[in-house]
């Protein structure tokens, strides 16, 4: 079996593209982090701009498609999610970790830093890498999850797991990466900063989204794709979502999430 790890759970596209599904399907309030990241950055549409862990580059895709003539990069640390930002046209796809971007200093004009950080172990190291690779007079915008987004389904999740002795693995969270932490590390970098804080949550009427969204937190949760009791832990899952959507027919399941964006600019 396996070890969960950032490795295992960014090596399928499947679970980031279901938890960015349930987000966009599922939130009380409306909610679209890359229209308020690009609200926040105020692009003309001309600069060379970096994504750090792009994921499956859906994000520069956006900004291709909307008529952004400057360049795009994605740089990421999986190799599965490198591959589908080199399949967008007009991106320069690279793969690279946080700590040690393989661009040159002062590269782009734009470092964007979306729902990573907290992926990685030592944050100020990765936001002085953004630092350096962006221009005097560019901008860096960083996005991070309040503490405890989602807490109850993660919960679930972590509960059933530890049925079959099963722990969230090290390293994937760094948990000092939140929405309460973020302004001063940024302060400590970049000495100008700028908050932006969402609150919302997820809702749910029915129990499939819920299961699915539940799925696709298994590796953070210690449950690695080949674990012999996936099947079983998922059935046991299903089982007591369904059995609360009965018990609780006029009730929507909850979860409170939020994030916060912080940019700054670069000066000197």
């Amino acid at each position: 079996m396996t070890t969960p790890s950032l490795d295992t759970e960014y090596a399928d596209l499947t679970p980031l593209q279901v938890r960015i599904a349930t987000h966009q399907h599922h939130s009380e309030y409306p909610d679209d982090p890359v229209a308020e990241v690009l609200a926040a950055l105020g692009l003309t549409g001309t600069e060379d701009l970096a994504d750090i862990g792009c994921g499956d580059a859906r994000f520069l895709a956006h900004l291709r498609e909307t008529g952004h003539t400057g360049r795009l990069v994605g740089v990421d640390a999986s190799l599965t999610m490198v591959a589908a930002a080199a399949a967008v046209a007009g991106v320069t796809a690279l793969h690279g970790e946080a700590r040690n971007l393989p661009l040159r200093d002062g590269e782009v004009d734009v470092c964007t830093a979306r729902h990573m950080l907290y992926h990685v172990a030592d944050p100020l190291v990765a936001l002085s890498e953004f630092r350096r690779i962006t221009r005097p007079g560019g901008t860096i915008a960083v996005t991070v999850n309040h503490a405890r987004t989602c807490h109850r389904t993660h919960q679930l999740v972590a509960a059933h797991a530890s049925s079959y002795g099963l722990t969230p693995p090290d390293g994937m969270i760094n948990h000092t990466v939140t929405s309460d932490t973020l302004p001063d590390m940024m302060q400590d970098i970049f000495g100008n900063t700028t908050i932006e804080t969402h609150d919302n949550a997820l809702v749910f009427d029915r129990p499939g989204p819920l299961i699915a969204f539940a799925e696709a937190l298994f590796t953070f949760c210690g449950i690695a794709p080949d674990s012999p009791h996936r099947v079983q832990i998922l059935a046991d899952i299903t089982s007591e979502i369904e059995q609360w959507f009965m018990t609780h027919p006029d009730q929507l399941w909850r979860d409170s999430k939020g994030y916060s964006i912080a940019t700054a600019t670069i000066t000197g």
